[in-house]
Formats: C-alpha cells, structure tokens, sequence
C-alpha cells in the first residue's frame, strides 16, 4: 500500500513539473510603443500604372495609410500627405528612366490628411484624381505622393513612404477635326516621282485635297540603275502656328500597293523650318480596308512646319507613296 501511495506521489509531482513547463511564458518589451511605424500600403506594390481613355472627366484612384507594430495605437492619429515631385529624381535614378511630373491642372488630391483610429490599423480612404484629357497628350508622367507628418511623430517604415502612380491617357477615337490644308505648302521632300496627271507622284500631291493623286518616292533608276532607299520625308509649311495632337495618312487604294504603305515612321515638328523636335515614332498598318494610319503626339506641340520621314515600308522594298497627310 506504501509502494502504491510512493507511485501515485511520484506520477503527481511530475504532472505538475509538465504543466509548468508548458505555461506560457510572459516575455515584457520594453518601450512597445517604439515598435509602431505608419506606412502607405500601396507603396509596397511598385509603381502604380494607370492608362486612361482620353476624355474630359476626373478618374479617381485611392489611397490611405496604415500602422503596425507590437501595440495598437491607444489614439487617432492624423497623416499627412503631399504630390512628391522631388521624388520624381530619385525614382528615375533609381530605375533607368525619365520621367516628369503630369502637367499642372491634371492631377489634384481630394484631400492631403487621412485619420487611422485609436485601436485600428488603417486609415480612410482619399484620393488621387487625375484628368486624361489635361495631360495633353499619350505620354506617360509619373505623379509620387509621400507621407508628410503624422500627428504621433511616429516613423515612417522605410520603402513605404512613397506611392509612385504611373498615368498616361490613350484615344479611343479621333476627337480633332483635321486642319485646312489650303495654305499648305511643301518645305522640303527627299525624292519624289513624275507619274504624270492621273496619280501625280510629285510632293504636293500629298497636300492637294485629292486621294487618288499621290506623294511617291523615286522608283525610277537613274542611268547607273541606282534609285533613293529610305529614309524618305516630305516638310510641309502650315504658314501658321497651330497646336498639333498628331497626323494622318493615307495610303494608295488597292492590294496590290499595299507594299508602298510606310512602315516605320518618324515625326517631327518645328518653329522655323529649321530646328526640328521629335513628335514620335511609329510602326504604321493598313488594310485592304483601311489604307489610313493616325499617329497621336505623346505630348502636344506648337508648330508652323512638320516633317513626315519613312524608315521603311510594308513590302520592305526601297519606295514608299502616300496619298494625302492632315494634321489635327
């Protein structure tokens, strides 16, 4: 009976030795409140690209700020926020590229303060708003925005204090009515062909109103069998200054000219006649359909003189014709 009682002791004071150690322990941080940090949480998902349909209407995109740390916040706190362009430099450093701030009258914020309450860890919601139509043009401009202050003087968690938004706008469709080629002249061309009076071949034919009458390259060879590969360019003189947002072209009706369609393309624009700014390049196609290209500036552009080069056309041969070009 002893040996049975000296057991059921022995198997007791081990129980308890387990469940002791099984106790969870309680480990105190000092100074918890230290731990806490704000954050924006759309800075943690890179650069935020957003493409927009060119209209006359404010898109909306949302953003707030959060904190974490080894204790909720025991009361609201207030962050503030502000557009970045300083940011802009150290981004571009960063990446490789070249970016710039949208144009002023773009971009606006609703409201440059949110509130994270007492006990929580994120914040209301505010917002970027961006107008497409106001960025004048399809160009890609980068707009930052960083947290400026908080009302608990908490630290800001490194690589999170910035949210870079990527913005550009795109046509759905040609909103610009083409400008008046009646006081166009020629500047300058490359090469033109004699074809004679039903399809012309000459430069200004590609200013005369008239699609069937043409711009051709040179496709006759000279005497030594040589004839002018690309580039080939035609300038035209507006003989007024206007805003450009792109140009048109189209190209010779029939699939069997389907080959002289330019290809790649070049566009430049100018004050002068002179001193040239590029305007883009592009790769241009055509259907037996449509034998029509529209470019669209990335940035629009005041100027008197264009300048239309081509790089290459549709067959890849040496020669290239256009029928008529408008700028708008």
């Amino acid at each position: 009976m002893k040996m049975m009682k000296k057991k059921y002791f022995l198997l007791g004071s081990l129980l308890i030795l387990v469940f002791s150690a099984c106790k969870k322990a309680d480990y105190p941080i000092e100074d918890a409140s230290s731990y806490t940090k704000v954050f924006m949480q759309l800075a943690n998902n890179g650069v935020i690209e957003n493409k927009m349909a060119i209209e006359d209407s404010w898109q909306r995109f949302g953003f707030g700020a959060g904190c974490g740390g080894v204790e909720l916040l025991s009361q609201d706190i207030e962050i503030g926020f502000k557009i970045d362009e300083e940011a802009i430099a150290e981004y571009n450093q960063g990446n490789a590229t070249n970016y710039s701030l949208a144009p002023e009258g773009s971009f606006r914020l609703t409201e440059d303060k949110v509130t994270i309450p007492g006990g929580a860890t994120g914040s209301n919601t505010i917002y970027l708003e961006v107008n497409p139509f106001n960025l004048q043009g399809t160009k890609e401009y980068l707009i930052p925005i960083s947290i400026t202050s908080n009302s608990a003087n908490l630290p800001i968690t490194e690589g999170l204090g910035t949210t870079y938004y990527l913005v550009s706008g795109f046509y759905e469709n040609n909103p610009f009515e083409p400008y008046s080629q009646e006081n166009w002249t020629i500047h300058d061309y490359s090469d033109d062909e004699n074809d004679g009076a039903t399809t012309g071949g000459r430069a200004h034919h590609a200013i005369d109103g008239n699609i069937v009458t043409l711009w051709h390259s040179q496709w006759r060879k000279d005497e030594n069998g040589w004839r002018p590969g690309h580039p080939h360019f035609i300038a035209i003189d507006m003989h007024e200054t206007l805003t450009l947002h792109g140009i048109k072209i189209y190209g010779r009706v029939g699939s069997k000219y389907a080959y002289l369609f330019p290809k790649d393309v070049f566009v430049e624009t100018s004050m002068d006649g002179e001193n040239w700014t590029p305007a883009g390049t592009y790769t241009l196609t055509a259907s037996a359909d449509d034998t029509s290209a529209t470019m669209y500036f990335a940035k629009n552009v005041q100027a008197q003189y264009f300048k239309f080069t081509t790089l290459s056309s549709k067959g890849g041969g040496a020669t290239t014709a256009v029928t008529e070009i408008v700028a708008f």
